[in-house]
């Protein structure tokens, strides 16, 4: 929030959203610090490194409580008001629990990090649930697995019979939805795995093995380039599904430019006769075989093998090297 701690905050060290507007002599935000500036004795003109330890931990955290008075002059009248300033770090914790705006969280995400709870090592559970075993797995041990390592778990699993009565109808919900999540091609995730990693592909066929193992129908789904970060060996299993929903009484839009997609497809809606401003026509509609007939579909000049990308006969030569160097998860920037 502070990157550059050789300015002061008159010119403008502090780069927080909300807060670029205290160099504004006329903003809230400004008359706040004014206001803390009086009654804690520092000036808003000091370098912040030049701050004292007590008003870092006042800037940063806050008064623990104690009020100021904030003379503030707004478009709706002027008045004084007792404020308890809240610190830097709980004014953007705060923000970003009120905001509805997905710009304004990414934004407040970039000055968080994740860090493991001091006491369970980030496994999420106090000790007691912790102690809880199946198969001599605790529940974090079994989650942390990837799902085909699960499934592998859940299959050599040995019960005595009071624990298989007891267990039973869970046991056969937490298979059927380790099947699924196989089915749609995501044995490699980890039941552990955050939201936030997951590719839009992955993302909706998690959301599609849930809605297989609700066993809705009558229901219209519209899904985006399921494929995405999918290796094409699993494409089957993704037709697999998308069609399975369908035979449930279900409609299934797919907007997709995967071959396999398109060759399974009822019907096939082809907009073009270009990308972006240069499409938007129906060039054809109609089954594979029908859109391939189709003199006037570049998509079916493709399918049918009148046109091709061929392999080119000579591969060009790299003339340089880039080398990244302590790169790690999602830190690198262009």
């Amino acid at each position: 929030m502070i990157p550059d701690k050789s300015l002061s905050i008159d010119d403008g060290a502090i780069v927080v959203l909300g807060w670029q507007s205290c160099t504004d002599k006329g903003s809230y935000t400004r008359a706040v610090l004014e206001a803390l500036a009086k009654e804690y004795k520092f000036r808003l003109d000091t370098p912040f490194q030049d701050y004292p330890e007590k008003i870092h931990d006042l800037l940063i955290y806050g008064t623990g409580g104690r009020e100021v008075k904030v003379h503030y002059k707004s478009q709706r009248g002027e008045g004084v008001y007792d404020v308890a300033f809240e610190g830097l770090i709980e004014n953007v914790n705060r923000r970003y629990k009120e905001t509805f705006s997905e710009s304004s969280k990414a934004e407040y995400e970039s000055y968080m990090r994740i860090t493991p709870c001091p006491v369970c090592k980030g496994q999420r559970l106090k000790k007691e649930s912790l102690a809880v075993t199946v198969g001599d797995l605790n529940i974090f041990e079994a989650t942390n697995m990837s799902i085909v390592k699960f499934k592998e778990f859940m299959d050599g699993l040995k019960l005595s019979q009071m624990h298989q009565t007891i267990g039973a109808s869970i046991l056969k919900e937490i298979r059927a939805r380790i099947c699924f999540l196989i089915d749609v091609g995501l044995d490699y995730l980890s039941m552990s795995r955050a939201t936030g990693t997951l590719s839009g592909g992955e993302a909706q066929r998690i959301r599609l093995a849930t809605q297989i193992g609700s066993g809705l129908v009558g229901v219209a789904y519209i899904l985006d380039e399921p494929s995405i970060g999918l290796h094409q060996r699993d494409n089957d299993k993704l037709l697999k599904t998308l069609t399975h929903l369908r035979d449930l009484g279900n409609s299934v839009l797919v907007v997709e430019h995967d071959e396999d997609t398109m060759r399974a497809a009822d019907c096939i809606v082809d907009i073009g006769p270009g990308a972006g401003e240069h499409g938007g026509e129906v060039i054809a509609m109609g089954t594979a075989r029908e859109i391939m007939n189709n003199k006037n579909s570049i998509t079916g000049a493709y399918l049918s093998g009148r046109l091709k990308i061929p392999v080119p006969a000579e591969r060009r030569k790299p003339t340089g090297w880039i080398t990244v160097r302590k790169a790690a998860e999602n830190n690198l920037k262009t």
